[in-house]
């Protein structure tokens, strides 16, 4: 009887012992969490089109207890990144520095930055993700962590752009025969009327 009590006791003993190292690894895992809300980002609108202007919103979240400097920005468009060759530059990415009164956020405090892009139009214009990167005074950058941001670009069907380019036909059309027909009945209206005597006979 003793012995099937000490086999009791030692099982409950060690149950608790694992119940306590969960408790212990279980507190690190959550603080490990924290620095994915530092940087949160989201857009203006859920989906564009080809050729249009759209903002861009990156928080920082300093959840740190000194303040931090933000240097700049790195952006990068990953689907519509692409070189160049006649302007020998980089396309589908941006640099942002904020202004002097920007750089600065105090402990336990939040900033907003508002970024502008285009979507491509030149056959880049699909959905992509961005990388964002944001430098500071910290050894490493900060960036969002999990699943990265991304921009979602309507697809136009090519019937639309075809019914589009007759639609633009046919109103020049229109107006081109609106134009005719007016001068037309302007012109009849001013040409003067011809009237027919009798001829007199002579006496």
């Amino acid at each position: 009887m003793n012995e099937l009590g000490d086999k009791m006791n030692k099982k409950w003993i060690l149950t608790l012992s694992l119940v306590c190292m969960a408790m212990v690894l279980f507190v690190p895992l959550g603080h490990a969490e924290g620095p994915s809300d530092i940087i949160t980002v989201w857009t203006d609108q859920p989906t564009y089109s080809a050729g249009q202007t759209g903002r861009l919103y990156i928080t920082y979240n300093n959840i740190r207890g000194s303040p931090v400097t933000i240097r700049n920005i790195s952006v990068v468009f990953e689907k519509w990144w692409a070189y160049d060759k006649a302007k020998s530059l980089w396309l589908g990415n941006m640099t942002y520095v904020p202004s002097d009164a920007e750089k600065t956020i105090t402990e336990h405090t939040a900033r907003v930055y508002e970024l502008s892009f285009t979507v491509p139009s030149d056959g880049r214009a699909i959905d992509t993700e961005v990388e964002i990167k944001v430098y500071t005074n910290l050894p490493a950058p900060d960036k969002p962590i999990g699943t990265p941001p991304k921009i979602y670009v309507a697809e136009t069907p090519v019937y639309m752009e075809q019914i589009a380019t007759l639609f633009t036909i046919q109103v020049v059309l229109i107006i081109v025969c609106t134009i005719i027909i007016a001068a037309t009945i302007f012109l009849s209206t001013r040409r003067p009327q011809v009237t027919w005597r009798t001829e007199e006979k002579a006496q």
